[in-house]
Formats: C-alpha cells, structure tokens, sequence
C-alpha cells in the first residue's frame, strides 16, 4: 500500500504565436512551463469528484510599453504564488491581462506507458482592454509577455481562480497588431517516476 500517489509534473512547455488571417505565423515563442502549488490542489479536487477544479481558461498577461522598440520587464515567481499576484495588477501603471476560456475543453493524449500529456488551447478576443481596464491595443505598445493556466471553480470570481501553470518564455513579446490573433497553447506531462527496486 502506498501513502502517497507518485505522480510528477515537471514537464510540459508553452507556445505563443502572432497568426494572420491567411493563417500565417508571423512570431512565435515556446518556453518549458513552471508548475505552481495550486495543480495539486486542483488534481485533489479533481479526484474527489469535483470538476469545477478542471483546466478552463487561460491569462494573456499583457504590458503597455513607453515605445515600441523597449524590452518588457518580466516577472519573478515562486512555485507557491497564487492568483494574488494577477489580482494585484489592479495597481499595476503598465501590466494587466485578458482572462480567456479556452477554446474546448482539455484534451489527454498517451506518450507513453508512463507519460500522458494534457493539451489546452485559446485565442485572444477582440479585446480592447484587459481585465482591469488597461488598454490593450497597437496605440498603447500592448505585447504579451506570458500567462498562466487556470482552474475557475467560481468562473464569475477572478479571484477564486486556481493558478496551475505559469510561462513567461525568453523573450517573448507578441504586439498586439492589427488583422492577427494572438494563440496560446499549453501542454502538460504526467510522468509516473521509474521505480528503483
């Protein structure tokens, strides 16, 4: 009998693109992701048969730059930060972001006899401003920076959310530009660890 599920997560990567109309890619940045605390509280919750706790939206967290050639400061973080961090950018002078629910529900493919992967997926809306009202557009140098993967146990309370991933790729800085959609993709491993007996 064990105590304690061997089940890890350290695995997984996320990937942000700037997409034409004609389907074109005109940026793309991939980065491996940081799992945060609040995945094991979601998966227990999970388990216990409550599915408000299941992957359902995805954070475009965006920063309005003084000119459009500056290079955006990107956050520092912890596995054991919660949602506060997003609800705080209420006070933010530059960074907001775009709640998203993803575009279909989390699909689970099988790598191997070890490894299944959870995929999730959104598009940014035609948003105009960000979940604290900051403008999010071409005029205000608007350029996503990253993002979380969230649960929404209380889809119309923010700050109930549950952050379970969080990317901030090297690099990344996807403007917000006229005739093109910003995509997110996020993948997830679950890997049961080799027994060493």
């Amino acid at each position: 009998m064990i105590d304690r599920l061997p089940l890890i997560a350290p695995a997984g990567y996320t990937t942000i693109q700037s997409i034409r109309d004609d389907g074109s890619i005109t940026r793309s940045f991939s980065g491996h992701n940081e799992i945060m605390n609040g995945l094991i509280q979601a998966a227990a919750k999970l388990f216990s048969g409550d599915t408000t706790y299941k992957a359902a939206a995805l954070y475009f967290e965006f920063q309005n730059l003084a000119a459009a050639g500056d290079t955006p400061n990107y956050p520092t973080f912890e596995a054991s930060d919660g949602v506060e961090y997003y609800t705080g950018l209420q006070y933010s002078l530059t960074n907001d972001f775009i709640r998203v629910p993803l575009l279909s529900s989390p699909s689970a493919s099988m790598i191997d006899a070890a490894t299944w992967r959870l995929s999730v997926h959104a598009i940014t809306p035609d948003s105009t401003a960000g979940f604290f009202a900051k403008a999010f557009s071409s005029a205000a140098n608007s350029v996503i920076i990253g993002g979380a993967l969230v649960a929404t146990p209380v889809p119309g309370t923010q700050s109930s959310d549950i952050i379970l991933c969080r990317n901030y790729p090297t690099g990344t800085k996807v403007p917000k530009t006229a005739g093109e959609e910003i995509s997110m993709t996020w993948n997830v491993e679950f890997t049961l660890p080799v027994s060493s007996s």
